[in-house]
């Protein structure tokens, strides 16, 4: 289940930058980060979570408790 996300906007054309907060099934909370598809927030979101790369735990709870 998605907790929270976070978007960056790069310079010129190039597509959102995302961090997504997930809860897992074993209620482990995990961060990703990534591109998303252009559809939607939530779509956006969810194909990170599935599809984007590990971001470190320790820097997703500073990132998403400031």
């Amino acid at each position: 289940m998605i907790k929270g996300k976070i978007w960056f906007s790069p310079a010129g054309s190039m597509p959102l930058i995302g961090i997504v907060k997930v809860e897992n099934k074993m209620g482990e909370i995990k961060y990703y980060i990534g591109t998303g598809l252009g559809i939607n927030e939530e779509e956006d979101a969810r194909y990170i979570s599935m599809y984007g790369a590990h971001f470190p735990f320790e820097s997703g709870e500073k990132l998403f408790n400031l």
